[in-house]
């Protein structure tokens, strides 16, 4: 059985006090290879996100997972959620994105916090280093040591795993309409 452990953490945000759910768990990295499918999920990269080939850490430049994980054993998977109605002092426009963007720097911080010596962080998101990735003017990294790779750039379904070991839904947002919550998701391998 996998343990869940959450808490609650409080963090400020334009001098408001916000409160976020942290969810984390820990597997054996095997277990999580079922949630893995490249070629479908980077589709969504390549068909969607501005993103894509535009940075080191995204397809198609992302490194083969298991290829990229293979001197680990586990897995430690951290999902940060945050209630909307906590962002209420925002403009409806810049509501959802305003409380997705905190909640996954938010986590972000967490994971580099957490990151021990001998382990590797997923990062939330696209690697947010550099202003402009150095892909673009066709050079290599300029700081590979801090690089990270997130878990849709490694094309694992998120949504499905937030619903099967955390049993936790994805709102996502629409015109005109808020989401309860908003959630982030990242991990750390580890030996």
């Amino acid at each position: 059985m996998i343990e869940l452990k959450t808490d609650t953490i409080v963090k400020h945000f334009k001098n408001r006090k916000i409160e976020i759910e942290r969810k984390v768990l820990e597997i054996p990295k095997s277990e999580i290879l079922h949630f893995l499918n490249k070629e479908e999920f980077n589709s969504h990269c390549r068909n969607a996100c501005p993103n894509h080939n535009r940075k080191w850490t995204c397809p198609p430049n992302c490194p083969n997972f298991e290829d990229y994980s293979k001197s680990y054993s586990k897995i430690q998977l951290f999902l940060f959620v945050t209630s909307t109605k906590q962002f209420d002092f925002l403009s409806q426009e810049e509501c959802s994105l305003g409380a997705y963007n905190f909640t996954k720097e938010e986590l972000q911080n967490d994971l580099r916090i957490n990151e021990p010596i001998d382990g590797k962080m997923i990062a939330a998101n696209s690697c947010e280093i550099c202003t402009s990735c150095s892909i673009i003017k066709g050079k290599s990294c300029y700081f590979p040591e801090k690089m990270r790779y997130n878990l849709v750039a490694f094309g694992f379904n998120v949504g499905k795993i937030l619903t099967d070991l955390f049993q936790h839904e994805l709102k996502w947002s629409a015109k005109n309409i808020i989401p309860e919550y908003v959630s982030s998701v990242g991990a750390i391998l580890k030996k």
